[in-house]
């Protein structure tokens, strides 16, 4: 029965490695994505998404919460999921307007409890940041006539992850508990710049190619204290208090470059302008922290909000168009349950989730400040259960902007769509046969 066990976790975690390592899908569609190492992806899973993106100060016995790695010390069940998200996005000039739309996965995660109540552990894939825009800026030149640039951008950086929590009690009602994830980090990224001289017969275009590989490893602790408590109905209440810190990270890169001038007729390479073979580089990743709270009402209701912030602007931008900046997130939510064993009314036993969030971004574009900011709801609907399974399906739904259409830049407006799968079980468990 073990070795059964054993083998499901084999392949999942093959699927796991095998499905979120190709780098192919694409996974966003803003031209913001263009500066920096790409838009920066959320932590949380759908359940968090939709809550407004907490999950410093949450804990559950059978929910994956990689936010904080001390929450993986309050699983007591063997717990996998996987999430798809699909991003429609609107971009603005404040003139013209486009309609972009993709689909991709951007979680695959396991939970398993080593010593229940004690000891948990977890590991999983998604993404770090995304890089994916196609543009182009046509302007006139007094002696080349019309010059076309035609920008084009791929992939990015993904993170696998390996979390250890252990938690303690304290006394009677409360307790704390302390988690490491560790990271390896892992990518690669292109960017492509076109330019075209269309006045000019015989003439030469320029053609450049950078592209970007990222391989090391990273670490974040976290940790939770929790207060039960009961009120005068002998109903029972959970306080939690949860902080995480990042370390700054200088990841091993590998960086290539090539520009060369061609013939516009013909298109055969001309002179070459620069040539950089696969050298040494370094990505440089910023110290954070965040501190969140909730209260929990148990298999009722739960109410939470969290602050975060990382230390970008300690980090050099050597690009005359944008700098880093220090950002800050600030986000609140909730989750309501009319009735939990409402057995006989499947809709009272439904999760209804909702959240709000605001965050300011990390690249600052000629001088101008991007903030960003979203809208949540969702729901999580409960599967048929199975002695200890309790598996779930769960949508999370966001509507929100990021930017501005003025000073040159684009405001674009998003719809994000999510669906995750939570299966779970007590796993690893002998049963004993009469």
């Amino acid at each position: 029965m073990i070795m059964i066990k054993l083998n499901r976790v084999v392949v999942l975690m093959v699927v796991l490695f095998s499905v979120v390592a190709i780098e192919a899908q694409n996974t966003t569609n803003s031209p913001y994505s263009k500066y920096g190492i790409g838009i920066l992806r959320p932590d949380g899973f759908t359940q968090s998404r939709a809550m407004g993106g907490i999950g410093v100060g949450l804990r559950s016995y059978k929910d994956i919460n990689i936010i904080n790695p001390a929450a993986h010390a309050a699983l007591t069940i063997t717990t996998f999921e996987v999430g798809v998200t699909n991003n429609a996005l609107s971009l603005t000039d404040g003139t013209e307007t486009q309609f972009k739309n993709n689909t991709y996965i951007d979680h695959l995660s396991f939970g398993i409890p080593i010593i229940m109540n004690k000891w948990g552990m977890g590991f999983g894939v998604l993404p770090y940041s995304s890089i994916g825009y196609k543009f182009e800026d046509v302007f006139d030149d007094p002696y080349a006539g019309a010059v076309t640039h035609r920008r084009e951008g791929k992939g990015g950086v993904n993170k696998a992850y390996l979390t250890n929590a252990v938690q303690f009690n304290l006394d009677s009602n409360s307790l704390i508990a302390v988690g490491v994830n560790g990271f390896f980090y892992f990518g690669n990224s292109e960017h492509v710049t076109n330019t075209a001289f269309g006045d000019l017969q015989n003439g030469y275009n320029v053609l450049s190619v950078q592209e970007f590989s990222v391989a090391d490893f990273g670490a974040e602790i976290g940790s939770q204290y929790q207060k039960s408590f009961k009120n005068e109905k002998n109903e029972q209440f959970k306080l939690i208090l949860g902080v995480t810190y990042g370390m700054d990270r200088k990841l091993k890169s590998r960086y290539s470059e090539f520009i060369s001038s061609y013939h516009s007729s013909t298109g055969e390479y001309a002179d070459t302008i620069s040539l950089i073979d696969d050298v040494r580089a370094i990505t440089q990743l910023p110290g954070q922290y965040g501190v969140g709270i909730s209260l929990q009402k148990n298999n009722k209701w739960t109410i939470g909000i969290d602050y975060r912030s990382s230390n970008w602007g300690a980090i050099a931008s050597n690009s005359g168009v944008f700098k880093y900046n220090s950002n800050y997130s600030l986000a609140a939510g909730a989750e309501w349950i009319p009735k939990y064993d409402a057995f006989s009314n499947y809709l009272k036993r439904v999760a209804y989730r909702f959240g709000a969030r605001y965050n300011t971004s990390y690249i600052m574009i000629n001088d101008e400040d991007l903030t960003e900011y979203g809208i949540t709801f969702g729901m999580g609907l409960p599967i048929r259960r199975q002695e200890s399974a309790i598996p779930s399906l769960n949508f999370g739904f966001e509507y929100g902007k990021r930017g501005q259409s003025k000073n040159g830049l684009i405001e674009e407006t998003f719809f994000n769509f999510s669906v995750g799968l939570t299966i779970n079980d007590r796993w690893f468990i002998k049963r004993k046969y009469d």
